[in-house]
């Protein structure tokens, strides 16, 4: 069973309630289990009422006549019914078995009410038809049985019933009227029951359809998963090749200065390695292959880390990082390699984009937050951006041309959302641009070291 043959069905049509052989065998396996799911609640409530009809049976009906139609319900049909329920509930027989019992005990049930009937006629006791049509509803609309099962077991039990009232010598236009009414319940039945069966067979198809598209769905995002992971190290892989050859060649040998172009490859192995950092980072993230490990996380290592990462990166620019250490002993509740990720994230941003000269990494508490913030007075961001800034493929007008994808924001605000924070920009033309990332703070925090001490990372660039 395929789509293609799911949508052929739905544009043929299914009005005489037939799929085609291989769908077919599906629906009716469905159907089956379905049923009998149905069947528990469906027959303990048929069970309940043969044993209140019995009791009415003892209240309302003389001794003699009682006695036998009490004799039915309790020794043919209530067990008949009960061995329903219990089959309902067991693992066997199979589901299509259980089908066929589960209609013959319909049969049986409807049966034992033509007795009854015909026992009361034995007697002269003008006991109603009305059980009959009650047992047709029930067949066709509690029990859930397909249409033709329905209909033919009905279709029985209303000939049957015709065939008690002659034996019993009822007269043909008492007769003529009760099966009148007999057969207009039947056919609202049928009816019912095929439109029933038609929605369920609809829905039927839309599901088996919908779950071969989550399916397809499935297979699609675990080939990107696995695209994903082996590109990500096969690509990386030779760009650390080149980066260590490069070394090599840029390292002096015997007083002889490597070439100066090995300086601007160095430059441009790295942005592509950023690059690339950067597409399976939007890539893992569309995928739901990232999930944070929210934890306890001081900002010491944080910083640390990020100067050694920042190090190479800064240390032939015009630019100075600093950062404020006297927040290094705050501690926040994230996941450590998203937290380093995004700010790495703002602090290239803000060396490619913001045509500064400094940028500073600081962190203060806000009630029961911490705000991460990284600024720099570079040219601003204009207002013309807004609230788009941090969506996809969005990047503002600096003061350099550095090439890029515009996904560093993005990335970044995917990452702080996973870790249960906020993030945002504050900026005005010409006065540089300050990027926050606000999360949750850890209630045991450490205070940091005193008031305006400071510690020069290995990117700085002396001032004064």
């Amino acid at each position: 069973m395929n789509s293609e043959q799911i949508r052929q069905q739905q544009a043929t049509g299914f009005h005489s309630l037939r799929f085609t052989p291989a769908l077919e065998v599906a629906y009716q396996r469905s159907r089956a289990s379905l049923i009998r799911q149905r069947a528990r609640p469906v027959s303990v409530a048929g069970l309940v009422l043969f044993l209140i009809y019995a009791a009415m049976d003892v209240l309302t009906l003389p001794a003699d006549l009682a006695r036998v139609t009490v004799t039915i319900r309790l020794a043919i049909i209530c067990p008949l019914i009960a061995l329903v329920v219990w089959l309902a509930h067991r693992p066997f027989p199979s589901d299509r078995m259980f089908e066929r019992l589960y209609t013959l005990a319909y049969l049986l049930g409807g049966l034992g009410v033509v007795a009854i009937i015909g026992a009361a006629r034995q007697v002269a006791f003008p006991l109603p038809y009305e059980g009959m049509i009650l047992m047709l509803m029930f067949g066709y609309f509690a029990m859930g049985l397909p249409f033709f099962s329905a209909s033919m077991v009905s279709l029985a039990l209303v000939t049957s019933y015709l065939l008690t009232e002659l034996w019993s010598g009822m007269s043909g236009a008492a007769i003529t009227n009760n099966l009148f009414f007999l057969m207009t319940a039947n056919i609202i039945g049928m009816v019912g029951a095929w439109t029933s069966e038609y929605r369920h067979r609809a829905h039927f198809l839309d599901r088996q359809l919908l779950d071969l598209m989550h399916q397809a769905a499935r297979d699609e995002s675990r080939r990107k998963t696995e695209l994903i992971t082996a590109a990500s190290h096969d690509l990386r892989q030779p760009l650390n090749v080149i980066d260590i050859t490069l070394e090599n060649l840029s390292t002096p040998h015997n007083g002889v200065a490597g070439h100066p172009a090995t300086g601007q490859l160095k430059d441009m192995v790295r942005h592509l390695r950023r690059l690339l950092g950067t597409v399976f980072d939007s890539a893992r993230l569309n995928e739901g292959m990232v999930q944070a490990d929210i934890r306890p996380t001081p900002l010491a290592p944080i910083f640390r880390d990020l100067r050694d990462l920042l190090a190479d990166s800064l240390s032939h620019r015009e630019m100075a990082l600093l950062m404020d250490h006297r927040s290094a002993g705050l501690q926040v509740l994230a996941d450590p390699t998203l937290l380093l990720r995004a700010l790495q994230n703002l602090i290239f941003n803000a060396v490619e984009h913001s045509g500064g000269s400094l940028i500073r990494l600081s962190a203060t508490t806000m009630d029961q937050h911490v705000r991460l913030q990284v600024s720099d007075n570079g040219s601003g961001l204009s207002a013309e951006l807004g609230g788009a800034l941090f969506s996809p493929y969005v990047r503002g007008k600096g003061q350099t041309d550095y090439p890029g994808l515009g996904l560093g924001l993005t990335i970044v605000r995917d990452f702080v959302a996973l870790m249960n924070g906020t993030c945002g920009v504050k900026t005005k033309p010409g006065q540089g641009s300050a990027f926050w990332i606000q999360l949750p703070a850890v209630a045991t925090a450490t205070p940091g070291p005193g008031h305006n001490s400071h510690t020069r990372s290995g990117c700085e660039r002396p001032t004064g």
